[in-house]
Protein backbone atom coordinates (compact mmCIF):
# COMPACT_ATOMS: atom_id res chain seq x y z
CA UNK A 1 0.00 0.00 0.00
CA UNK A 2 2.89 2.22 1.02
CA UNK A 3 4.31 1.61 -2.57
CA UNK A 4 1.42 2.53 -4.46
CA UNK A 5 0.97 5.89 -2.00
CA UNK A 6 4.55 6.87 -3.20
CA UNK A 7 3.85 5.88 -6.98
CA UNK A 8 0.51 8.28 -7.04
CA UNK A 9 2.60 10.98 -5.57
CA UNK A 10 5.91 10.59 -7.95
CA UNK A 11 3.14 10.45 -10.93
CA UNK A 12 1.44 13.92 -9.81
CA UNK A 13 4.66 15.92 -9.34
CA UNK A 14 6.01 14.47 -12.19
CA UNK A 15 2.57 15.53 -14.22
CA UNK A 16 2.90 18.69 -12.15
CA UNK A 17 6.19 19.60 -13.53
CA UNK A 18 5.37 18.72 -17.11
CA UNK A 19 2.55 21.15 -17.13
CA UNK A 20 4.38 23.94 -15.72
CA UNK A 21 4.62 26.96 -18.78
CA UNK A 22 8.18 27.40 -19.83
CA UNK A 23 9.12 31.15 -18.43
CA UNK A 24 9.43 33.16 -21.89
CA UNK A 25 5.66 32.02 -22.52
CA UNK A 26 4.19 33.48 -19.01
CA UNK A 27 2.37 36.67 -20.61
CA UNK A 28 1.84 37.96 -17.56
CA UNK A 29 5.62 38.71 -16.58
CA UNK A 30 7.28 38.53 -20.28
CA UNK A 31 7.33 41.95 -21.88
CA UNK A 32 8.44 43.81 -24.76
CA UNK A 33 10.52 46.58 -24.30
CA UNK A 34 13.24 49.28 -25.81
CA UNK A 35 16.92 49.42 -24.34
CA UNK A 36 17.10 53.19 -22.80
CA UNK A 37 20.01 53.17 -21.21
CA UNK A 38 22.98 50.55 -21.31
CA UNK A 39 25.80 50.79 -17.92
CA UNK A 40 29.23 48.76 -18.72
CA UNK A 41 31.29 48.55 -16.04
CA UNK A 42 34.50 49.01 -15.39
CA UNK A 43 37.59 47.05 -14.79
CA UNK A 44 37.98 48.50 -11.64
CA UNK A 45 34.01 47.70 -10.45
CA UNK A 46 34.29 44.35 -11.72
CA UNK A 47 37.42 43.92 -9.91
CA UNK A 48 35.31 44.98 -6.85
CA UNK A 49 32.60 43.17 -7.56
CA UNK A 50 35.30 39.68 -7.56
CA UNK A 51 36.62 40.57 -4.69
CA UNK A 52 33.19 40.98 -2.55
CA UNK A 53 32.09 37.53 -3.57
CA UNK A 54 31.90 34.89 -1.31
CA UNK A 55 34.19 32.29 -2.68
CA UNK A 56 32.25 28.49 -2.99
CA UNK A 57 34.21 26.30 -1.66
CA UNK A 58 32.49 23.62 -3.77
CA UNK A 59 31.93 20.71 -0.90
CA UNK A 60 29.26 20.31 1.51
CA UNK A 61 28.26 17.94 3.66
CA UNK A 62 25.34 16.25 5.93
CA UNK A 63 24.69 13.45 8.74
CA UNK A 64 20.68 12.71 9.73
CA UNK A 65 19.42 10.25 12.54
CA UNK A 66 15.74 9.16 12.38
CA UNK A 67 13.69 7.20 14.58
CA UNK A 68 10.27 6.11 14.64
CA UNK A 69 7.44 4.97 16.97
CA UNK A 70 6.51 1.09 17.49
CA UNK A 71 10.16 0.17 16.39
CA UNK A 72 8.61 0.32 12.51
CA UNK A 73 11.35 2.83 11.04
CA UNK A 74 14.95 3.72 12.39
CA UNK A 75 18.12 5.05 10.63
CA UNK A 76 20.98 7.15 10.01
CA UNK A 77 22.41 8.68 6.89
CA UNK A 78 25.59 10.53 6.32
CA UNK A 79 26.14 12.17 3.16
CA UNK A 80 29.14 14.35 1.48
CA UNK A 81 28.93 16.12 -1.94
CA UNK A 82 31.47 18.04 -3.99
CA UNK A 83 32.61 19.40 -7.18
CA UNK A 84 35.10 18.15 -9.86
CA UNK A 85 36.94 21.11 -11.46
CA UNK A 86 36.34 24.94 -11.11
CA UNK A 87 33.06 25.43 -12.15
CA UNK A 88 29.53 24.43 -11.45
CA UNK A 89 25.73 24.60 -12.67
CA UNK A 90 24.96 28.50 -12.93
CA UNK A 91 21.84 28.34 -15.02
CA UNK A 92 19.66 29.53 -12.17
CA UNK A 93 22.16 32.18 -10.82
CA UNK A 94 21.82 35.93 -12.06
CA UNK A 95 24.02 37.46 -13.81
CA UNK A 96 27.12 38.93 -11.98
CA UNK A 97 29.65 41.87 -12.97
CA UNK A 98 32.39 39.89 -12.04
CA UNK A 99 31.40 37.59 -14.30
CA UNK A 100 31.20 40.18 -17.34
CA UNK A 101 27.31 41.52 -16.79
CA UNK A 102 26.07 44.61 -18.25
CA UNK A 103 23.17 46.37 -16.83
CA UNK A 104 20.98 47.24 -18.85
CA UNK A 105 17.71 50.01 -18.74
CA UNK A 106 14.33 48.77 -20.26
CA UNK A 107 11.06 50.79 -21.07
CA UNK A 108 8.13 48.50 -22.41
CA UNK A 109 6.13 50.98 -25.03
CA UNK A 110 3.38 53.24 -23.96
CA UNK A 111 4.65 52.93 -20.14
CA UNK A 112 6.85 54.94 -18.32
CA UNK A 113 8.00 52.13 -15.91
CA UNK A 114 11.60 51.36 -15.65
CA UNK A 115 13.52 47.84 -15.90
CA UNK A 116 16.83 46.91 -14.98
CA UNK A 117 18.31 43.92 -15.86
CA UNK A 118 21.76 42.54 -15.82
CA UNK A 119 22.59 40.26 -18.76
CA UNK A 120 25.66 39.12 -20.40
CA UNK A 121 23.81 39.90 -23.92
CA UNK A 122 25.16 42.84 -26.48
CA UNK A 123 22.18 45.18 -26.58
CA UNK A 124 23.06 48.88 -27.47
CA UNK A 125 20.12 51.90 -26.86
CA UNK A 126 17.03 51.77 -28.82
CA UNK A 127 17.36 47.58 -29.13
CA UNK A 128 14.19 45.96 -28.86
CA UNK A 129 13.83 43.05 -26.14
CA UNK A 130 11.75 40.36 -24.80
CA UNK A 131 12.27 40.80 -20.91
CA UNK A 132 11.44 38.55 -17.95
CA UNK A 133 10.16 41.05 -14.92
CA UNK A 134 8.15 41.20 -11.48
CA UNK A 135 7.99 37.16 -11.14
CA UNK A 136 7.85 36.35 -7.98
CA UNK A 137 10.67 33.49 -8.40
CA UNK A 138 12.83 34.23 -11.07
CA UNK A 139 15.05 37.43 -11.25
CA UNK A 140 14.59 39.41 -14.41
CA UNK A 141 16.62 38.59 -17.92
CA UNK A 142 15.92 38.52 -21.91
CA UNK A 143 14.96 35.88 -24.28
CA UNK A 144 15.26 35.78 -27.36
CA UNK A 145 12.45 37.84 -29.55
CA UNK A 146 10.55 35.49 -31.95
CA UNK A 147 10.46 35.81 -35.32
CA UNK A 148 7.98 38.76 -35.82
CA UNK A 149 7.90 40.20 -32.76
CA UNK A 150 9.05 43.49 -32.37
CA UNK A 151 8.75 46.80 -30.31
CA UNK A 152 6.37 49.55 -31.37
Amino acid sequence: MMKSFFAAISLALLAACQSTPRLEEDAVHVRLATVVDRHEFTAVERKQAQAGRSRDSGVGGGFSVGGGTGGGFGGMMMGMGGMMGSRHDRRDEPPQVARGANRYTVQPPGSNERIEVMSYGQYKVGDCVKVLAGHPTAYPRFFELKPGEHCE
